[in-house]
């Protein structure tokens, strides 16, 4: 297997009076432009052996001597080749960095028929090339062993350089484009468009930002409407305020994370895994997001098994209110432990496409656990008021509760199946595997690009569902209690004329819950065996 690596020896560097002569790097580095020559590194400077200033003259070149890497008549000669028109760029170095002479020599010899020696190249020079005998900086790429900054059986080849950070050991690992080597294989670096083009990563910014800004708007009205009439939302709708404040606070994360914390804007980092554990932002918008991820769908349970236990149980009011302390501790509490498990586990890696954290199945699973048992407890609550209907013989009376019904189920599935689209799309997203290292004398080719509709539908699903998370409070009752707090000019049927002439302006009338006057818990049970 090691035969296959590339090992790459960096010997070497000027020196004078046995200490080390500072160096001033003055290249500009930048990435290699042609796939077939990132051969284990992939920054270079120009110019190069034939004198070219820009790379796509290097290009060029090096498809003029694409015969002599197809006759395979040695198995380094793509990379002398490639290193001579794209040599070694480092910020340690102040040149870039050639092959050594005896690798040359030994690329020559073993392409000496005539048939390819007429081809060589004249402007690569064996002798001009640097060697590690007169400690000159050069790569080489040993055959047998490996070869570090030592020769086999001895000492450094100079014990005065063993220290110094200039001599390193070069990439073991071949990796294509935009990629680095993990563990023997190759990972997404940050700031690259590895898996995911940049278009894509632009549509998703410009998706996300555009459903949070309406998941904001949304539900901050819902708000606004729930704190200006708090007496109006009691148990057991008051758990959909809660619903909707974690919407809202779940849209100022995707908000700040995209104007402000945005990796997708901060550049490469060629020392930065896209797949590993990222910066404190991405780790911080991980666990603000599936904390109030979970948190949401507890207020989606809670406010399920209340309407249960008003219904089917015959709980009152009150009762519920009693128990408030409890439904805030689970909703608030409990669900910080999944996204604290999967930081501890190690399970947290970035997105590339959204540039946020994610992890696979510590949130997903306690979210569609909840989202599942508060379904179930809805069409319990369902089941009790068609029940009660029938037991009760008033007209009036089985409208409200029809309403009831009606609104609770509505509801219900706006919010539901968004919510539990949103988690099945989750397990759909492609993972960000590490790809297999590239075979020497190859071309290192990118690995296909990866949808981005699922990550896409998932964030549509999150945000448009959070958005209808308030559609409670949207109705008519609340435009006439909007009209008449923003209304400032008294009219005819709001005010009522004295027989001074003085005008008295009426009370607004209460606006009550939708259940107002109906009582379930002294509504008798109702029992199927029992007919009408």
């Amino acid at each position: 297997m090691t035969n296959k690596m590339i090992i790459f020896c960096v010997f070497g560097i000027a020196i004078s009076a046995g200490f080390i002569v500072p160096m001033v790097s003055g290249i500009q580095c930048e990435r290699i432009i042609v796939p077939a020559c990132q051969l284990g590194y992939n920054m270079t400077a120009m110019p190069n052996l034939a004198g070219h200033t820009s790379q796509t003259d290097a290009a060029n070149m090096i498809n003029e001597l694409l015969p002599i890497m197809d006759s395979e008549c040695s198995r380094q000669a793509r990379f002398l080749l490639c290193a001579s028109m794209f040599p070694l760029c480092s910020p340690d170095v102040s040149r870039p960095v050639a092959a050594c002479k005896s690798l040359c020599e030994k690329v020559k010899s073993e392409c000496s028929e005539d048939a390819v020696a007429a081809l060589w190249p004249k402007f690569i020079d064996c002798d001009a090339l640097p060697q590690p005998e007169r400690q000159e900086l050069c790569m080489e790429v040993p055959q047998d062993e490996l070869k570090f900054s030592r020769n086999k059986g001895q000492g450094s080849i100079w014990p005065w350089l063993k220290n110094s950070n200039i001599v390193r050991t070069m990439s073991t690992i071949i990796c294509p484009a935009n990629f680095t080597a993990v563990n023997n294989e190759c990972g997404p670096l940050c700031g690259t468009d590895a898996r995911f083009t940049a278009q894509q990563k632009k549509i998703a910014e410009t998706w996300t930002l555009a459903l949070s800004a309406i998941c904001f708007i949304l539900t901050l009205f819902s708000l606004v409407t729930f704190w200006a009439e708090p007496m109006r939302f009691g148990y057991p709708e008051r758990p959909v305020l809660f619903l909707a404040l974690c919407y809202n606070l779940l849209s100022v994360c995707y908000l700040e994370r995209v104007i402000f914390h945005n990796p997708l804007r901060e550049g490469r980092d060629d020392h930065c895994l896209c797949c590993g554990i990222s910066s404190s932002p991405c780790l911080a918008s991980y666990i603000t997001t599936s904390y109030l991820t979970l948190s949401a769908s507890t207020w989606w349970l809670i406010f399920s098994f209340c309407w249960y236990l008003s219904t089917a149980k015959q709980w009152s009011s009150e009762a519920l209110e009693k128990k408030s302390g409890l439904f805030h501790v689970m909703a608030w509490v409990l669900p910080l432990a999944p996204p604290i498990a999967a930081l501890l586990w190690g399970a947290v890696k970035q997105q590339e496409l959204t540039g946020m954290c994610s992890s696979y199945g510590f949130v997903k699973i306690p979210t569609l656990v909840l989202l599942v048992t508060g379904a179930i407890f809805t069409i319990l609550a369902s089941r009790s008021l068609k029940g009660l209907s029938v037991t009760v013989n008033d007209d009036s009376f089985n409208r409200r509760l029809t309403q009831v019904r009606t609104r609770i189920l509505v509801f219900s599935c706006v919010f539901f199946v968004p919510a539990f689209l949103a988690v099945v799309l989750g397990f759909f997203e492609p993972q960000y595997e590490t790809v297999p290292s590239c075979v020497f004398g190859e071309p290192c080719l990118s690995p296909k690009k990866y949808s981005s509709i699922p990550t896409l539908m998932r964030l549509f699903f999150i945000l448009a569902g959070g958005s209808l998370a308030g559609m409670w409070v949207w109705s008519k009752k609340t435009c006439e209690s909007y009209r008449s707090r923003i209304s400032t000019t008294p009219s005819t049927s709001s005010s009522i004329a004295t027989k001074s002439g003085h005008l008295i302006a009426k009370k607004p009338k209460h606006i009550g819950p939708l259940y107002a006057g109906i009582n379930f818990h002294n509504v008798p049970m109702y029992n199927p065996s029992q007919g009408v």
